[in-house]
């Protein structure tokens, strides 16, 4: 098995010959599942040597943002369109994730196939279930103690917090690129109608997403004329990188989006303050439910990256019964 598949320590997933995912290796395909940073880690230097770069149009398009990748290298592979390279064949197969997340299913020249699942939420719901002869799945909350039993509920209940603090003044949001286009998303699902306001990066790829087709409205960019009259209503969702919570202030109720709270829905930290367990990871019980489907006869657990790998490659050995082990 490890002939055919690697994970190296600097994330780099290798399979057959000519495939590298979400980290850098000297090969001549460069596959990118999405646009988070620690899954585009050596980018450029794969941009400089590879053939291509292989993701969805809407995940290019996010790195084109960041990166200059020239036309010829930008293989853009909408989901279930198969790709051959000599004798090795590439899918990309949807992921709930973030806007353009793929997983990723090669077959080998032997007829070998080897599935990758990327980060992912909801399987069986918004991600499918491979069922390749070997699955590398990610392992970020790979522990038994990372459940959020109230995760059906999030959704609902983050609005009805929003909808409230809009009764009083402004609402910032704070969160990860990617992370704070799905919370628009739910926000407009659940019938959250406050405008939306948006600056730099995060208008950029809010407007990307707009493109390809999701449901944002309402969106205006701060420098806009139409952005500052709203803005003086005092009625409307603004936008900021998780990183700005620190600078927070008084004018807002302030939301930061976190994957790491496992008790509580939302949590105060001040009088106007709130972490929400707003994740776009599968809990632990996720991983389990997609490994006890799966027909796949052999698990490897992805620990190239923050993640409880060696945790849950035990787990599914000792609780499951499957053959599994975590690389590097």
């Amino acid at each position: 098995m490890q002939s055919l598949v690697k994970i190296l320590p600097n994330g780099a997933i290798l399979i057959g010959k000519r495939f590298t995912i979400d980290g850098h290796h000297e090969r001549p395909f460069r596959v990118v599942t999405h646009f988070h940073a620690d899954h585009i880690t050596g980018l450029e230097k794969s941009i400089s040597i590879s053939d291509g770069i292989i993701a969805t149009p809407i995940t290019l398009d996010i790195l084109s943002l960041d990166y200059a990748i020239p036309p010829r290298k930008a293989f853009g592979l909408n989901y279930d369109i198969k790709m051959t390279f000599e004798d090795e064949n590439i899918v990309l197969k949807k992921s709930d994730h973030v806007i353009g997340s793929a997983q990723v299913l090669i077959t080998l020249e032997n007829g070998l196939e080897i599935g990758y699942t990327g980060d992912f939420k909801n399987p069986g719901k918004g991600t499918p279930i491979l069922h390749p002869d070997i699955l590398i799945i990610e392992a970020t909350y790979g522990r038994p103690d990372f459940r959020r039993p109230f995760k059906d509920d999030v959704e609902s209940l983050f609005a009805d917090y929003v909808r409230d603090a809009l009764m009083y003044g402004p609402v910032r949001i704070y969160g990860y690129h990617g992370k704070l286009q799905e919370v628009m998303i739910s926000l407009r699902k659940m019938g959250v109608d406050a405008p939306f306001i948006v600056g730099g990066k995060i208008s950029k790829m809010t407007n990307i997403a707009i493109k390809y087709g999701y449901n944002i409205s309402q969106v205006f960019d701060e420098s806009q004329s139409e952005a500052k009259e709203i803005m003086r209503d005092s009625w409307y969702i603004s936008f900021s990188h998780y990183n700005e919570f620190k600078r927070r202030n008084g004018k807002y109720y302030n939301f930061l989006l976190s994957g790491w709270e496992f008790k509580n829905v939302v949590k105060k930290i001040d009088e106007k303050s709130y972490t929400v367990s707003f994740s776009d990871h599968a809990d632990f019980d996720d991983l389990i439910y997609y490994v006890e489907r799966t027909s796949a006869k052999y698990i490897i657990t992805d620990g190239g990256r923050r993640s409880y790998g060696k945790e849950l490659a035990e787990y599914i050995s000792k609780k499951l019964g499957k053959i599994a082990i975590s690389m590097p």
